[in-house]
């Protein structure tokens, strides 16, 4: 039954569309050891602990059952661990361990019941199945000592001290009692063994697969279509078998835990999002359209594309969009990672979203009139604002900053500005604040002027792929044109596109975000904050810049070392760090459901008592400025980039 159940489900999988997850075999043999048998991500969490102890008990239980059965019904121990002391001990110690973790988490599900947890039906059986292995193996080992007139000694004090209690009661009796006990343990493993593949128990084989195969490209970089190809009439994904069979292993390998669920800020603040849900409706909707879709296919496996004539004939599958998840889940993704971050088995979830929202607007023409608007203001002036593009180098007027074109030879950085800091009041002034500071460090840089174009990030989130592509053709003419080898960017979202996604259009060169650069020149000595700056900073981490690049020490020593600013930290900072609500191309949406996530944001920064708040992110700056006015206290509480603070210091 086990093996009729999980042949099922590796079909379903075997549905996906093809993707190669074979490169880097050092690296994803380490993550195993790491993070399946070390439980490195689970343990992220405290509640981790108690699984960690369930998960290595099963383990060591595992081997005690094989035992069990090879000594109560063949009557001989496995070699080497069977009557071994250390083993003894060691099942022994992890049955009582595994009973309090049960304990515990029995009490966190039916009285303390966080948010992220649902108390379902296999939840509570699955607690009780483990409780019924250990204390039937138990009181089997304890009936065994009291039978055989037996003393474990200290290597098995439970089993001695209930050996020790029944030693008192009628042979025949305990016979008896040790064979009800046998078959009852035996009952409940088959049991157990039939309800993992038909249930959510499943990730306790498909999590381990999942870590091994997980994404080893960087955390930027989405997955890039083939345009190319002219026969291709559907882009993205908008039916079940057009995921990847890795994207549908998310799926299976999904524990429930709800750690996404907490720590989405679209969930927060109240939008239908859920990235728990997101993953659990893929599968669930694999289970209920699964056998059609192999009737189509002839339970032919190996044909990995649905052949429309071959589904021609079947009633309509249903479709993702509408059917499974509605527009407003789709569209109020932040793109933060958040929920990767978080989630303990490496599940990818905004790839799908990034994936439907492709199919949405290249296959079927659907967006917002305010995305549409972007989508045009970049077609037509490569900025989503609309602005002139023969405007774009206006703030730089009066500054000591030359363009490429007047360059005679090559400079060793291009700044790239980005249409934020080139059209946006307030953010232009971290432009001319940073060139101050390159030119005060004596700096070799140019910018392009009218001749920037738009990173595109906005574009390929927002799911207009072929838009993104056009933008990263033109940037990279130029960059080529310009013999760029070097790009510092004050934009983390330029930043992220140009280090970890252009590389697989043809263009690669050394990128640094303005805090890593700056960093580096206060460590040579070239820059020296002296000027005293009197604030209580509490730092906003991008999400472009921290959870998909790890940055997040670059913006914090520039803060300690500039003399008179105290930095203190919100309460979720770093990896953990709340999204502004600006990314995902969020910027150019307004928010009309739940809560505004940046003004969530601004109250977690004002909780710290400070007297301003820090970003390195234009972005982030916007989306900050704003949530300090929604609260009233913009009067207060200004916000400043990191490079506007070192620039007051020098």
């Amino acid at each position: 039954m086990f093996t009729i159940a999980f042949r099922k489900k590796y079909l379903y999988l075997m549905l996906g569309q093809p993707e190669d997850r074979s490169d880097q075999q050092e690296h994803r043999i380490r993550s195993f050891f790491k993070y399946v048998l070390g439980q490195a991500k689970v343990l992220a969490d405290p509640a981790g602990i108690g699984h960690f102890v369930i998960f290595w008990g099963f383990i060591v239980l595992s081997f005690g059952t094989l035992d069990f059965i090879t000594y109560n019904i063949f009557g001989f121990h496995l070699p080497l661990i069977g009557e071994a002391a250390w083993f003894t001990f060691m099942h022994e110690l992890f049955s009582i361990l595994v009973i309090a973790a049960i304990a515990i988490a029995l009490i966190r599900r039916y009285l303390i019941k966080p948010m992220r947890l649902d108390n379902s039906f296999d939840a509570f059986l699955i607690l009780y199945l483990i409780l019924g292995l250990i204390v039937t193996d138990l009181i089997t080992l304890g009936l065994n000592e009291a039978i055989h007139q037996s003393h474990g000694g200290w290597a098995s004090p439970v089993a001695s001290g209930l050996g020790t209690l029944f030693a008192s009661g009628n042979e025949t009796l305990l016979v008896v009692l040790r064979e009800i006990f046998i078959w009852a343990h035996l009952f409940i493993l088959f049991g157990f063994l039939i309800f993992i593949p038909r249930s959510k128990h499943l990730h306790m084989i498909a999590a381990a697969f999942n870590v091994y195969f997980r994404k080893m490209r960087p955390n930027g970089q989405l997955k890039t279509l083939d345009l190319s190809d002219e026969t291709i009439e559907e882009f993205g994904v908008g039916r079940i078998d057009q995921f990847t069979w890795k994207q549908l292993l998310d799926g299976y390998a999904c524990t429930e835990c709800g750690r996404c669920h907490v720590n989405c800020p679209a969930t927060l603040s109240g939008k239908p999002l859920s990235p728990k849900y997101l993953i659990l409706k893929m599968r669930d909707h694999l289970t209920d359209v699964g056998d059609r879709l192999l009737t189509a296919r002839g339970n032919q496996t190996g044909n990995l594309v649905l052949q429309t004539e071959v589904a021609a004939g079947l009633e309509e599958l249903p479709q993702l969009i509408g059917d499974v998840y509605t527009e407003d889940e789709i569209w109020s993704c932040t793109t933060c990672r958040a929920c990767e971050e978080a989630c303990p088995v490496f599940n990818e979830h905004v790839d799908k979203i990034i994936d439907l929202r492709r199919y949405l607007v290249l296959t079927e023409g659907k967006a917002s009139a305010e995305v549409n608007r972007a989508f045009t203001n970049l077609e037509r002036h490569s900025n989503e604002w609309g602005q002139n593009r023969n405007t774009r180098a206006d703030w730089a007027k009066g500054l000591q900053v030359r363009t490429m074109a007047e360059v005679d030879g090559e400079v060793e950085y291009l700044y790239y500005v980005g249409s934020a800091a080139s059209f946006d009041p307030r953010n232009q002034k971290i432009a001319q604040a940073f060139v101050r500071l390159l030119n005060e460090a004596g700096v070799d840089f140019a910018i392009l002027g009218n001749e920037e174009e738009s990173d595109g990030d906005s574009a390929r989130r927002l799911g207009n792929e072929l838009l993104y592509q056009t933008l990263v053709e033109a940037n990279i003419e130029i960059f080529k044109a310009y013999n760029v080898k070097k790009i510092v960017t004050t934009d983390p979202h330029a930043y992220n596109t140009f280090k970890n996604e252009y590389p697989a259009f043809g263009f690669q060169a050394e990128v640094l975000h303005a805090t890593e650069l700056l960093a580096k020149l206060i460590d040579e000595g070239r820059l020296k904050p002296t000027k005293e700056v009197d604030q209580v900073i509490t730092y906003h981490d991008s999400c472009y810049l921290g959870r998909y690049n790890g940055v997040y020490s670059a913006p914090r020593y520039i803060l300690e070392k500039i003399p008179g600013i105290k930095l203190v930290e919100m309460e979720r900072n770093k990896e953990k760090g709340m999204c502004c609500g600006a990314g995902g191309g969020s910027m150019w949406k307004e928010e009309t459901i739940g809560e505004r996530i940046n003004v969530m944001r601004t109250e977690q920064a004002l909780e710290t008592g400070c007297t301003a708040i820090g970003t390195a992110c234009p972005y982030c700056m916007t989306m900050m400025i704003d949530g300090t006015k929604q609260k009233g206290v913009e009067e207060q509480i200004a916000t400043y980039d990191v490079v506007e603070l070192l620039n007051m210091a020098i």
